[in-house]
């Protein structure tokens, strides 16, 4: 009786949500609950939370009305599927779906709020370093790639001697017993170089700088001073140098190479690094810049890893690790501003030790407004900065004092401490959202004026900032995530059956990933659907004959139309197939994971422990396809892999390194596919293009990327922003014929303003 008058005050419960002439259906709710009530309820829990003694678990999920109706019907109650079949069946799948089961129902039952958070890593980086650059200056690359070469005729760079300047895309030269220009430099046995500008960062990480000579050389890599490889003295037979730093995403880094040759036999050198997820090359042009830029401040101090319990990281985990390394961070970070704040502040020789403290205290307090992303009241001024200075320290150490407090303040190191809105929160929000870091003084000055108070003038602020370096590295560091390329890390194949899988031909692969995703990000139009359709990729001569196909012009990626027959989109860009693949054969599972967990959105329970693989060679005779179909027929798995496999088999024309095949076992290639949607309507492709069709115009992808995208950027749970949030979005990207762009700024805008408390303050 309690069961069955729960069920009815959830109906109760349900009504305002359906239109008035639908009594109908409100009867069916209630007919639904009654049977749920009865067979269902003493196992499952009148609201499907689960019983201690029959099902613990907690029952949601995203499964079709037409599965959940199929599920019930085969197995529910169970060892009496008999007694729920045909329409109660169905009433009961509809009466939990609109109950507890669907993600809507689930955001109803218990509302997701915005969290108090903290910085996260990357946040923290970003934040520091754009702290000292505000003091300085900043630039973004320029559409010429290359580094500034002065070329000398002896090994001193004086300015009489200078033989040639040009631009060169790379440094990878080889002069032998020559010169660069026999014309203008006749003499080989004496000559220098230096190649200055910028090298430009796309993904954050540590970097290997190798420099190859057997001559004389220097590198400086965001630092003018010190350099990071020192070669000048040669002793012994050594022809590499090697260096590391810690780079952020998004950024310009000083960087200057010296180089000159005296008596030597030979002469040569390159300039060669090793990135993130990448083999030895030399850097490309792409990454090189003649634009200067100022030296940029990265901590370096190691953190622990951001929560992701979510599925995005967020910044909701506080540990006495996190705590003890922002400790150590804001000592890295105060001693290193100690090189320059001096400048910054405008220190002469002849001020007065007044003049001296004065400045300082000016310096620390512009400091502080700009960590705490709003001004400061007398309360702050006196804990933060003045304190530090009234003591009797001599003003070095006052200085130190007062940026070690700022920077391990709550008011730093927390999004929201306070729980104030105002102008400044929604410039705070922005920047977080589309730079990953704290306003800049454009921003704040935005906020102090009163320009941002309207929506205009708040969305021109964010297009200013999306349509940055900074921000096109944003939405690049969104597919990393959304791809779930960190998987990929480690990307090998069986040496017999793929010889020429090697280490070079991984980073190949991913920079060819990289530049797709690089078109889709940098394009006016049509990214989205250029990324997810498209029949063009990057190819060098290197994957071109590994690939076996007529290889590019030139020693450089080109982008050419590959088998633009049987491939579209990255769904089928051979990095990605042979990531999700295993070491000697295709995986269908794990594609189909892929696709429906990562792109559609779906989701999925973990595989029972005791299910293993079936080895390939237990099998000899059956396809790929027929031993995952055999090996998942089970029962409680067909319930997951009914989706999966269908989504992977479409993916099949594709071997383990991700080349095309139309037979396997000497039978056709099967690469038919299906999937059903939430809607229950099923939608059939047959191979990769019409896969990457159905993608590209299915609902669920938009909600799914809308979705992610969102968690990406504002790092809290899109449905706390309104149970439509994630249909309003998907509505505008649709509305917008899919501009990413776009989204972004409409997601950043809805982050920014959002205050459901309380009207906002202005």
């Amino acid at each position: 009786m309690f069961r069955t008058s729960c069920a009815a005050a959830i109906v109760s419960l349900l009504l305002p949500h359906f239109s008035s002439p639908a009594f109908a259906q409100a009867d069916q709710l209630q007919r639904g609950a009654e049977i749920y009530a009865q067979k269902c309820a003493s196992c499952h829990g009148a609201t499907g939370e689960g019983t201690a003694d029959n099902y613990p678990e907690a029952m949601f999920g995203d499964k079709p009305t037409i599965d959940l109706t199929e599920l019930i019907a085969t197995t529910m109650p169970e060892g009496e599927p008999e007694l729920c079949v045909g329409d109660d069946a169905q009433l009961v799948a509809e009466w939990m779906q609109s109950a507890f089961y669907s993600p809507e129902a689930q955001a109803r039952i218990n509302p997701p709020k915005r969290q108090l958070s903290r910085l996260t890593v990357a946040q923290y980086r970003n934040s520091v370093a754009d702290l000292v650059e505000s003091f300085t200056w900043f630039n973004q690359p320029n559409d010429k790639d290359g580094l500034t070469a002065k070329y000398y005729k002896s090994r001193h760079f004086r300015d009489k001697e200078k033989a040639i300047e040009r631009l060169d895309p790379t440094i990878n030269f080889n002069f032998g017993e020559g010169t660069p220009d026999k014309d203008k430099i006749p003499e080989s046995e004496e000559f220098s170089i230096q190649w200055e500008g910028s090298v430009v960062i796309d993904e954050t990480g540590w970097y290997e700088f190798i420099v190859k000579t057997e001559n004389g050389a220097r590198l400086f890599v965001n630092d003018r001073e010190a350099a990071l490889t020192d070669a000048w003295v040669k002793s012994g037979d050594e022809t590499e140098y090697r260096g590391n730093r810690f780079l952020l995403a998004g950024r310009l880094y000083p960087i200057r190479l010296e180089w000159f040759t005296f008596k030597e036999k030979t002469a040569s050198i390159g300039l060669w690094w090793k990135t993130p997820h990448g083999a030895e090359r030399p850097i490309p042009a792409r990454h090189l810049s003649p634009q200067n830029s100022p030296e940029v401040l990265v901590v370096e101090t190691p953190f622990p890893p951001d929560d992701r319990s979510d599925g995005y990281i967020r910044g909701t985990s506080v540990s006495r690790e996190w705590d003890e390394a922002t400790t150590f961070a804001a000592i890295e970070a105060a001693d290193k501003v100690q090189k320059f704040y001096r400048d910054v502040a405008k220190l002469k020789k002849d001020d007065s030790p007044e003049k001296r403290r004065e400045k300082l205290q000016e310096f620390c307090q512009t400091f502080a407004y700009r960590a705490f992303r709003r001004p400061l009241d007398d309360t702050l001024k006196k804990t933060y900065i003045n304190t530090h200075f009234e003591d009797g320290s001599d003003t070095d150490t006052a200085v130190k004092r007062s940026l070690l407090a700022i920077l391990k303040s709550p008011r730093f190191l927390y999004r929201e401490v306070t729980g104030e809105y105002d102008l400044y929160t929604r410039v705070s929000r922005l920047s977080f959202a589309l730079h990953d870091s704290i306003p800049s003084q454009n921003l704040l000055k935005a906020a102090e004026k009163g320009w941002v108070k309207d929506d205009k003038p708040l969305r021109d602020q964010a297009w200013q900032l999306v349509n940055t370096y900074r921000g096109q590295v944003r939405l690049t560091e969104f597919f990393r995530t959304w791809m779930n390329l960190e998987r990929l890390d480690d990307l090998q194949k069986d040496a017999e059956l793929y010889p020429s899988f090697t280490p070079e031909l991984v980073a190949d692969l991913r920079t060819s990933f990289e530049l797709l995703l690089r078109d889709a990000v940098t394009a006016d139009k049509d990214g989205f659907r250029n990324l997810v359709t498209g029949r063009e990729t990057w190819m060098n001569d290197r994957l071109a004959e590994f690939y076996q196909i007529d290889p590019p012009d030139g020693e450089n990626f080109k982008k050419v139309g590959f088998e633009s027959e049987y491939r579209a989109g990255f769904v089928s860009h051979p990095f990605l197939l042979a990531g999700f693949a295993y070491r000697n054969t295709s995986s269908p599972i794990h594609r189909g994971v892929f696709l429906s967990r990562g792109i559609l959105g779906r989701a999925l329970k973990p595989p029972p422990d005791s299910v293993s693989p079936v080895a390939p060679d237990l099998e000899p005779d059956l396809t790929t396809r027929e031993r995952t179909s055999k090996q998942t027929s089970p029962s409680m798995c067909a319930n997951c892999h009914g989706m999966i496999n269908s989504l992977g088999f479409a993916l099949e024309g594709f071997d383990a390194a991700g080349r095309f095949r139309q037979t396997e076992k000497n039978k056709p290639i099967d690469v038919t596919g299906h999937y059903r949607m939430r809607s229950g309507e099923v939608s059939k492709f047959l191979g990769a293009t019409e896969l990457a069709d159905f993608l590209f115009q299915s609902p669920e992808t938009h909600r799914s990327f809308c979705r992610q995208l969102f968690h990406h950027m504002v790092q809290q749970p899109i449905l706390a922003y309104g149970p439509q949030s994630i249909d309003e979005l998907a509505t505008s990207f649709a509305g917008n014929e899919y501009n990413m762009r776009h989204l972004m700024v409409e997601i950043a805008c809805r982050s920014a303003t959002h205050h459901p408390e309380q009207k906002q303050s202005e």
